[in-house]
Formats: C-alpha cells, sequence, structure tokens
C-alpha cells in the first residue's frame, strides 16, 4: 500500500471538496504558497496546518500522522480482526489480512509489526497443520522479535515452535522448545500461556516415556490454574492428566479425570470443550470395550458439533462409524456414514473426505459389495495421494493399510505399507513395517 505524503492528503482533501487553490488558501496564505505545501516542497507551519485542517473538514492529526503512525494504527484493528476470525476458524482471510499488513510493513521497515504479523501467519499454518510454511513464518517472527525488542513474544513463539515438533512427532525437539518457552530470560509470562507450556510439557514428557517429569509438569499446571481460579483452564489441566494416563492405559483413572473435567464444563457452559469432551469420552469407551456407552456419547458429541457449526463434527461422526463396524451394526454403519458424507458437503476437509471413502470401502465389503468397495478404495486412495504435507500422506497410507488388512486384503495392505516406508524414509523418519501393522 502507498502510504500518502501530507502535502498529497491535502491536495486529495481539497480535491475532494471541490475547492480550489484560492478558496482554500483564502486570507492566510497565496495560492502559490499552498501549492508549493501541496507539492512537498514547502512545510507548513502548525498554525497554517491547523487552518488547512478546519478549512477542508478534517481532524488535525490526520495531515501530521507519518506513514508509520498510520501503518501501526491500521495494523492494530486489522490484525485484532485477524485473530478473531482465526479463532472462528476462518484461516484463509486471517492470513489475507496478515500478509496484508506484513508487505506494508515490509515497505515500511517495522520490524515489530514485522514480528507480529509473521507470528500470526505462523500460528495460522500451525492450525492448517501446513508445518513447513509454519516454521519458515515462526523464524521469521523469531528474528524481528529479537531485533525491535520484541522479547515478550519469544515465549509464545517458542511454545508454537514446539507444537510443530509435537505434531510432527518430533517429541525430543518438542521437548526443547517447550522448555526454552518457560525459560526465555526477563520475560513475564501471563499465567494463560504458562499453564499452555506446562500442559504440553506435560504431554512430551509422556510420549517420551518420562514420566516423573510429565507428572511435575501436570502437577504444576494442575497448581497454576488453581491460583487462577479458572474453571476452564483447571478442566483443561484435568484432561491433559486423563491423556496422561489413558496413555499409559490406565483407562479406568483416565475415565475418572475425563467425567470430573466433563462436571467442570457443563457448569461453564463452555460448549466448544463440552463438545470435545463427549467425543473423547466416546472415544474412551470404545477403548473399554463399552460400545453402547460409547454410541451415546458419540450422538452427543456429534449433536452438540453440528448446533455449534464445528467441522470437527465430520470426525466425531466417521468415529462413530467405525465404531459400529467393530459392533458389526453394519446397518446402522451405513446410514451413520450417509449423514457424515452429508456433513461433508457443508465443511469440505479433504483428508476426511479420503477417510469417509475408506470407510465406504470397508463397509461394502464387509456387505459382499466387491465392485462398489474397490471403487470406494481407488477414490479414496486418489485423494490421499494429493495430500500436499508428506507426513499426513504417509500416516494416511498407513491407516489405509490397516484397514486392507482388517478387511482381508493383504496384498494392497502390503503395497500401502510399503508406499508410505518411503515416505518416512525422505523424511527421516525410522519406521519398519512391522511397526505399522
Amino acid at each position: 500500500m502507498n502510504y500518502l505524503t501530507m502535502g498529497q492528503k491535502l491536495r486529495l482533501k481539497r480535491k475532494e471538496l471541490d475547492l480550489t487553490l484560492k478558496e482554500v488558501a483564502g486570507s492566510m496564505i497565496s495560492p502559490a504558497t499552498l501549492s508549493l505545501v501541496e507539492r512537498d516542497l514547502q512545510a507548513p507551519s502548525e498554525e497554517l496546518l491547523r487552518y488547512l485542517a478546519q478549512t477542508l473538514q478534517t481532524p488535525f492529526h490526520y495531515f501530521r500522522e507519518t506513514p508509520e503512525e498510520t501503518l501501526t494504527r491500521r495494523a492494530a484493528s486489522l490484525l485484532a480482526e485477524a485473530e478473531a476470525l482465526m479463532y472462528r476458524k476462518r484461516y484463509g482471510m486471517a492470513a489475507r489480512f496478515a500478509e496484508e499488513i506484513l508487505e506494508d510493513a515490509k515497505e515500511l521497515g517495522l520490524t515489530a509489526l514485522i514480528a507480529r504479523s509473521t507470528f500470526l501467519l505462523g500460528r495460522i499454518h500451525v492450525e492448517q497443520d501446513d508445518y513447513s510454511k509454519a516454521n519458515q513464518y515462526l523464524f521469521k517472527a523469531q528474528s524481528s522479535a529479537l531485533l525491535s525488542g520484541q522479547y515478550a513474544c519469544l515465549p509464545e513463539i517458542y511454545f508454537h515452535f514446539g507444537l510443530v515438533s509435537f505434531r510432527q512427532r518430533f517429541y525430543t525437539q518438542a521437548l526443547d522448545y517447550f522448555k526454552q518457552a518457560e525459560e526465555t530470560e526477563n520475560v513475564t509470562i501471563e499465567d494463560a500461556l504458562i499453564h499452555k507450556i506446562y500442559s504440553m510439557l506435560a504431554q512430551t514428557c509422556h510420549k517420551l516415556g518420562q514420566y516423573d517429569d510429565a507428572l511435575l509438569y501436570a502437577s504444576r499446571a494442575k497448581e497454576l490454574v488453581a491460583r487462577m481460579n479458572n474453571i476452564d483452564a483447571y478442566a483443561e489441566s484435568l484432561l491433559v492428566l486423563g491423556a496422561s494416563y489413558r496413555e499409559k492405559e490406565q483407562y479406568d483413572r483416565a475415565l475418572e479425570l475425563f467425567q470430573e473435567a466433563l462436571r467442570l464444563m457443563r457448569q461453564s457452559d463452555a460448549k466448544h470443550e463440552l463438545s470435545q469432551v463427549e467425543h473423547t469420552l466416546a472415544s474412551l469407551y470404545v477403548k473399554t470395550g463399552d460400545l453402547v456407552l460409547a454410541n451415546e456419547h458419540f450422538d452427543l458429541a456429534i449433536e452438540q458439533k453440528q448446533q455449534l457449526k464445528d467441522a470437527s463434527v465430520v470426525t466425531a461422526a466417521l468415529d462413530q462409524v467405525e465404531t459400529l463396524i467393530e459392533s458389526k451394526e453394519l446397518e446402522a454403519a451405513r446410514t451413520r456414514l450417509d449423514k457424515a458424507r452429508e456433513l461433508l458437503s457443508q465443511y469440505d476437509v479433504e483428508e476426511e473426505h479420503a477417510r469417509a471413502l475408506a470407510l465406504k470401502y470397508q463397509l461394502s465389503h464387509l456387505l459382499g459389495e466387491e465392485q462398489e468397495s474397490r471403487l470406494a478404495l481407488e477414490e479414496s486412495l486418489s485423494i490421499i495421494r494429493r495430500l500436499p504435507v508428506p507426513r499426513r500422506l504417509a500416516d494416511n497410507l498407513v491407516r489405509m493399510g490397516r484397514l486392507c488388512a482388517s478387511s482381508g486384503d493383504q496384498a494392497m495392505a502390503s503395497v500401502l505399507y510399503t508406499e508410505a516406508l518411503a515416505v518416512y524414509e525422505n523424511l527421516g523418519v525410522i519406521m519398519g513395517v512391522g511397526s505399522m501393522v
């Protein structure tokens, strides 16, 4: 964006009001002098500028404001709007606003705004699972924050580096980043952020088998939310502990914690969190073998997510399809799958399209509909192979391989495992076929 000089602003306002140089100059100055001011060849005195602002019916500060000041004001508004859009999962528009500010900040050399806009873009790409771009923006945000002295941003930047590593299962690297976020020098970290850091440190330590450290960080998170007197945050800390016990296959203890979190969330009417807990409880009941209760909680989760227009309703619906297939309720599974595919027309999530087709393949195979089964498999694989992120491609190939194996198609399963293995090797991830089965 090209920002106007003071003279350009004066000329533009005069033209908007359809006034001549002589009419604006009045008895204050000559038209020739005003022409010099409009061409930025002569600086006006404060008295003259106030006269011109009054004559042109424009606030005085508009003409005195530098391009840097204008952008800083504009950025505050646009970036706040982008944050709100991101919260509503409208990532495309949020990214456009952040990119607009980034380009203008680069043009004017405003490093602090470069840090803020690139950090927001990094977070957007984290949420979209585009980890390569996320890291690029986060590195730029880190360097710009250091150059501009925006040290208060660093803990959150390191935290998001940790999230990127954690979601790609690089747990040792994630642990380093989360510790760096916790230990950033000379920066006061807000309780809400330090709670997130402790929660992720607990989860990462569990993934690495460092159970004593995991419990230490989980306890710190719990103590912190007690001090914060925040029901939602306390419920979240219970979810972290519950997830830790679930990973250790202590399902009864995990169930107690999830149920207590559910009670607290109902108390605070945290609707989005409540729907997620219903979904988590359903998944947990599947693991404990209580498929009746699992389906009850799936029904609740799906109903709540639909009311909230939450795109994760598709995931919940497909999870329930898997549960119904496992319990041999094939007609019920078909009905739920049809409803899930209707939801996909509202929430266009490519990976879930592939998963729905994969479940159609499995269901059709179990019902003896071989031609329909094969077509669904081919269409699902076509979508999976177009995925832009290699790690997600490999993970989905493994999931499809397991599905083929469970359906008795060992030859296709072997082909898919081999293909996934090649992708993992290109990423530097050491995997064996045995670990995929």
